[in-house]
């Protein structure tokens, strides 16, 4: 007789769920306006991670980076005058997750941006993808300045409509790029090198200009792999009993997931902070808490789940490389099935991992890997380094504590 009771429900009930994932092909289909494609209203915000219990929560990076696109908007003078109105509910802060999109770091969307429209080419489901600008003084690093905002302008103007012109008719398969970025050596999380690659070589009618922009800033290719994961994932949402995560965000002060039996519910926990490397002057001690939408591809099975299929991404984190093989081969063993696609030499016969079950994170015992980039916490300073943050173990047991409840 099993110990757990509802063992039996719960593999049947995470086949199911995981047969949904594996089955949904994400397609690049289109440009639209978030305003257009979410619903997403004047006066409204969409932000990286679960919802904030207050504006108090709310970190300095986070919030000059909501601040910042409201006064790309129109909505406020000053970045200081759109702070206030922020803090004040005058602007209405929206989690992604709940628009039916993902966006790395401090993830504001905006509803005149532009995004890209993803949809499942094997059944229902739909999901956007944020256009990530360019440099290190970015928005999603809560840098809004006259530089920062020639750059959403240059996506939106430029970038965008050259995308929209250069896509197949039928769209483009997302995931045969992201398993040819694998073989190369990406972790589709801090290195994109070969996803970008692939990525171009798929739209032979790009514009040259845009083209040469989209080398020289290959983590772009992040936010379609982000959507797409999402778009995988969310096909499991509402498999009853299910514990397989669905998803894993952080907003900068929490950490949190959601699990396929529960829905949209979100459990928990306190964000870590980010461990190594650096760009000079900065330390530890300026880095923000963890910070970002762009777990969903941990969650998928990619990121830190493949750290011991990304040696390159290792060195460039700091991180020594018998740590980085040991985790990734860890996170392995968390995940219920194989990839049927995506399989890098260097994971051996075991594969990637899909399907990662909130029920053998706890039964581990150790916090999950994350690959990410770092920003200051000053929210002024911008992208300072690329490291590796820690799932809570707590969100976890507080998702299965919840299972136990309702199966």
């Amino acid at each position: 007789m099993s110990a757990d009771p509802h063992s039996d429900d719960r593999t049947s009930a995470n086949a199911e769920a995981l047969r949904r994932i594996l089955a949904t092909e994400p397609v690049l289909a289109g440009i639209a306006t978030a305003g257009e494609a979410m619903g997403l209203a004047e006066g409204e915000l969409g932000h990286a991670g679960a919802p904030f219990s207050g504006p108090d929560e709310i970190p300095h990076l986070v919030l000059n980076a909501l601040a910042g696109a409201a006064v790309h908007e129109g909505w406020a003078g000053t970045v200081a005058e759109a702070r206030a109105q922020i803090r004040d509910g005058r602007i209405r802060l929206r989690c992604n997750h709940d628009l039916g999109t993902v966006s790395p770091m401090a993830g504001v969307v905006r509803p005149s941006q532009r995004v890209m429209r993803v949809e499942n080419r094997a059944g229902p489901g739909v999901t956007f993808a944020t256009l990530a600008e360019s440099g290190r003084r970015a928005l999603r690093f809560g840098v809004y300045d006259a530089a920062a905002a020639e750059g959403l302008a240059q996506i939106d103007d430029v970038v965008a409509p050259a995308l929209e012109r250069a896509l197949p008719g039928a769209g483009l398969a997302v995931l045969p790029l992201v398993a040819d970025g694998v073989a190369q050596g990406d972790d589709v999380h801090q290195r994109n090198v070969g996803g970008m690659a692939a990525f171009i070589r798929a739209l032979p009618d790009l514009d040259p200009a845009v083209r040469s922009w989209l080398f020289s800033n290959p983590q772009h290719f992040l936010n379609y792999a982000m959507a797409a994961a999402k778009l995988c994932l969310d096909q499991a949402e509402g498999v009853a009993g299910s514990s397989l995560v669905t998803a894993l965000t952080r907003n900068g002060a929490t950490c949190a997931i959601r699990v396929a039996g529960t829905g949209r519910r979100w459990f928990s926990a306190p964000a870590t902070v980010p461990v190594g490397g650096f760009f000079p002057p900065y330390a530890l001690a300026d880095a923000q808490g963890d910070l970002g939408d762009s777990a969903i591809v941990e969650a998928y099975g990619l990121g830190g789940a493949i750290a011991h299929a990304a040696p390159e991404i290792a060195q460039t984190m700091g991180r020594d490389w018998s740590e980085a093989a040991e985790d990734g081969r860890t996170m392995r063993a968390l995940y219920i099935g194989r990839h049927p696609l995506i399989a890098p030499a260097l994971c051996g016969i075991e594969g990637v991992g899909a399907g990662l079950d909130a029920a053998r994170v706890v039964a581990g015992g150790r916090p999950l890997r994350i690959h990410t980039g770092i920003g200051h916490r000053d929210g002024a300073s911008g992208w300072i380094g690329v490291g590796v943050a820690r799932a809570p173990l707590a969100c976890f047991a507080q998702a299965l504590s919840a299972l136990g409840e309702t199966v």
